[in-house]
C-alpha cells in the first residue's frame, strides 16, 4: 500500500473511531494529540456540538449558558458583536460541526469549520463554571486573489511599537513575539519568522482564495526575499486590542490597518511551547461597512 493510501486509511479510521467515541461527528486534526480526547477535550468539544445545533435550531435558551461573558463574535462580512448584542438577535447558522479540525491546549480549545469559501474558528475557553465560547470568527475567503499590498519603506507600527499596554508578562511577550515575527515578513526573512508558529498554524484571510500553512507562508517569504521586495505589515488600530490569557493560552483579537483597502479584525491564539510564545492561527476577517485605508 502506497503512502498516501496509508494516510487516507488512517483518516477514515480515525474519523470513525472519534465519532464512534464521542457521537459529535468531529474529526481530530492528526499530529494535535492523541487519537481519543482527553476528559476535558470532550467536553469542551460536547460543549461546541450542543452550540452548533443549539444555534442551527436558534435555541437561544440552550446557546445563552454556552457563551462567554467576554465573548467576541464576527461574522464573515467583518461586524463584531459582544455576547449581549448576539443574544438580542440570534444570527442565522452557517455551518455544521461535521468535519471540524480541533486542537487542544489545556484551559484552551480551538475548533475550526471549512465549508467551501467560508471558514469559521470557535475558540473555547475553560471557565470554573464549564468550557464557555469566547471567540467566534468568520471568513469567507475571495474566489480570486487580490492585489498584493504595495511595499513599504519602513515599518515601526506594528513592528517597533504597537498602540496597545500589556496587562501582564504573557502579553508582554506576545507583544514582543509579534513584532519580531513582523520584522521578519517585512524583510522577507523566514528563517526568523518560523519560530515564532506551531507546526499546526494556519492563517486564513478574506483576501486570500485559500487558507495558508506554515510551510506556505515560509515559501511565499521566500519568494518574496527572493524577488527583492519587501512585506508590508498591516498597522494595528489603536482602541480595538483586546487580549485574554487563560493558562498558557493568550487570545488577542484587533483590528488592522493596511496601507491600502479596507481595515481588517483579526483573532490570533499563541501557546507557551519550548519556552517561547508561538502563534497557532490567524482568522483575518475584512470589515466590509469600514471606509478604505488610503496609503498617505
Amino acid at each position: 500500500m502506497s503512502r498516501f493510501k496509508e494516510d487516507a486509511v488512517r483518516r477514515r479510521i480515525l474519523r470513525a473511531l472519534v465519532t464512534a467515541v464521542m457521537g459529535l461527528g468531529t474529526l481530530v486534526a492528526i499530529g494535535s494529540g492523541p487519537i481519543f480526547a482527553a476528559p476535558a477535550e470532550q467536553d469542551a468539544l460536547q460543549a461546541d456540538h450542543a452550540f452548533v445545533q443549539a444555534l442551527a435550531r436558534s435555541d437561544k435558551a440552550a446557546v445563552s449558558p454556552l457563551l462567554d461573558a467576554e465573548l467576541i463574535w464576527t461574522d464573515w462580512q467583518g461586524k463584531t458583536r459582544n455576547r449581549t448584542q448576539i443574544l438580542e438577535q440570534l444570527p442565522a447558522s452557517t455551518v455544521g460541526d461535521t468535519g471540524s479540525t480541533y486542537y487542544s491546549y489545556d484551559q484552551v480549545v480551538t475548533v475550526r469549520t471549512d465549508s467551501g469559501k467560508l471558514h469559521v474558528l470557535r475558540v473555547w475557553a475553560r471557565r470554573p463554571a464549564g468550557w464557555r465560547l469566547l471567540v467566534y470568527h468568520e471568513v469567507k475567503q475571495a474566489e480570486k486573489a487580490g492585489t498584493p499590498a504595495p511595499p513599504v519603506s519602513e515599518c515601526v507600527n506594528p513592528c517597533k511599537t504597537v498602540p496597545y499596554q500589556p496587562k501582564n508578562d504573557a502579553e508582554a511577550a506576545v507583544i514582543k513575539s509579534w513584532q519580531e515575527l513582523e520584522t521578519a515578513v517585512f524583510a522577507g526573512d523566514a528563517k526568523a519568522w518560523a519560530p515564532h508558529f506551531v507546526d499546526e498554524f494556519v492563517v486564513i484571510s478574506s483576501g486570500a482564495t485559500d487558507p495558508v500553512t506554515k510551510d506556505g507562508r515560509i515559501a511565499i517569504l521566500n519568494r518574496q526575499k527572493a524577488a527583492g521586495t519587501n512585506g508590508a505589515p498591516a498597522q494595528l488600530a489603536p482602541d480595538h486590542t483586546r487580549m485574554f490569557t487563560i493558562g498558557d493560552t493568550v487570545v488577542m483579537t484587533c483590528q488592522s490597518l493596511p496601507h491600502r483597502g479596507k481595515p481588517s479584525h483579526i483573532t490570533r491564539v499563541w501557546i507557551k511551547q519550548g519556552g517561547r510564545w508561538r502563534m497557532t492561527a490567524s482568522f483575518q476577517t475584512t470589515i466590509q461597512a469600514a471606509a478604505p485605508v488610503v496609503e498617505k
